[in-house]
């Protein structure tokens, strides 16, 4: 039975992911937790937990710290951030440290399902839209010089051929058959395209991709 814990300070927005929640996985167990305290305690008890549902603003402990926390705890239980908030850093940071996906709550109960199986798949990022739109904007501006002009990262062709194929939202053994590259050369590719291009995630490289023209706008599914 999956077991799914929904961290939120306000009761009814607890109680609403909660019917959510059962109605796209009625066989799901869901634990609600009134606080990141009480989150930490479910966790430091041992019990067993699929994912979390996490609320990014809470007045005891900010989600995004409880989510470090979690992910220091049980680095391989997956947590999907929910929040009003939709500013790039706070999902640059969710994403960096290790959140699973980005929901606004104006989400739709299908897009939450979406999240749930993505995130237990362990199979990419899912974000909202809007999400998606303000990280490429960001990106956007960021790529640009003090003139206006959007900057160099003296990637390599093979390099540029990489970025290109994750932009398009393929995986990393997709983009190994297309290349013909193993997928430990094609993650040490990515490596250094990130480092080149100062971000941290596929998700943060898609957007520059976008930003240099190496891709179209992404979906919110970004592929691991």
């Amino acid at each position: 039975m999956m077991k799914i814990l929904i961290v939120d300070d306000h009761a009814l927005v607890r109680r609403g992911l909660h019917y959510v929640v059962k109605e796209g996985f009625p066989d799901a167990e869901v634990t609600e937790a009134e606080s990141a305290a009480a989150a930490l305690e479910h966790i430091h008890n041992g019990k067993e937990i699929d994912l979390a549902l996490v609320d990014v603003r809470m007045p005891d402990l900010d989600g995004l710290e409880l989510l470090r926390a979690l992910k220091t705890d049980r680095p391989d239980m997956p947590v999907v951030m929910l929040s009003t908030y939709d500013n790039a850093p706070y999902v640059k940071r969710a994403l960096a440290d290790g959140a699973s996906g980005y929901l606004l709550k104006d989400a739709t109960p299908e897009d939450l399902s979406q999240a749930i199986n993505v995130a237990l798949s362990g199979s990419g990022n899912v974000l909202s839209p809007r999400v998606i739109q303000n990280l490429f904007e960001e990106h956007e501006s960021a790529g640009r010089d003090q003139n206006g002009r959007r900057g160099e990262f003296n990637l390599t062709q093979r390099e540029h051929d990489i970025l290109e194929l994750l932009a398009e939202g393929q995986a990393n053994r997709e983009i190994a058959g297309r290349l013909y590259l193993s997928e430990k050369t094609v993650k040490a590719h990515l490596a250094a395209i990130f480092r080149k291009l100062g971000v941290t995630n596929r998700t943060q490289a898609a957007m520059m991709a976008v930003q240099m023209g190496v891709g179209p706008i992404p979906g919110a599914l970004v592929h691991e």
